[in-house]
């Protein structure tokens, strides 16, 4: 009876393990421009919305919050052409939301222009409409403005890494690829592996103590 206690623990930890890693949600943000940004003057940069083996969720929206000595103006445009100021709006996304899940990078581009210098602080939550607003994943950005360009100009405001299979053009309103990823089906390989190897033993030990 001990031994068959053993074995039930074992497995059910196993079984535990293995449901941590894949209930996971990998989701990431990432802010990228190059240079300097100076006060009333536009700038072109790049949210991405990244997943890696992220749990599917059916209905999420991107709120923006953003503190500083003033608004800015961050333009973004959805698939259909449509252009939103999302510091004003304090999201991004379909009123209903998107889907999101599997392994993907979305990318937005934006134009932002700070009618004030000073330090600002822009932060991105993925939000779960579906599920009382939870907050999925979360990051927050510091940008420097600057009154004029530096005299040197060799200042490089860029945040985060650059993610090269970014696809170009792509806005966060689309929906984005979905599947088990090979990182899964290794897990799933693992954990069956485990439990055979598990039962073996047992059974192998029983017959040996007749």
């Amino acid at each position: 009876m001990k031994k068959l206690l053993s074995f039930v623990m074992i497995f059910a930890i196993v079984l535990c393990s293995v449901s941590v890693v894949f209930a996971q949600d990998e989701y990431s943000f990432d802010l990228q421009y190059t240079g300097t940004i100076v006060k009333n003057v536009e700038k072109d940069g790049v949210v991405l919305l990244t997943g890696v083996n992220g749990t599917p969720h059916t209905s999420v929206q991107i709120k923006v919050d953003i503190t500083g000595p003033a608004t800015p103006k961050i333009l973004a445009t959805d698939s259909a052409g449509t252009e939103y100021d999302i510091a004003q709006l304090g999201y991004w996304g379909p009123p209903s939301g998107f889907a999101v899940g599997g392994d993907f990078v979305n990318e937005t581009p934006i134009k932002a222009t700070f009618v004030e210098e000073g330090s600002y602080t822009i932060k991105l939550s993925l939000v779960d409409l579906a599920n009382g607003n939870t907050v999925i994943t979360t990051k927050t950005f510091d940008i420097e403005v600057y009154e004029d360009v530096p005299g040197d100009n060799i200042i490089s405001n860029v945040t985060g890494n650059v993610i090269g299979n970014a696809v170009e053009g792509n806005t966060i309103e689309e929906l984005p690829k979905t599947g088990t990823s090979v990182i899964e089906y290794v897990m799933y390989i693992i954990a069956i592996v485990l439990i055979i190897s598990i039962i073996g033993i047992y059974l192998n030990r029983r017959r040996v103590n007749g």
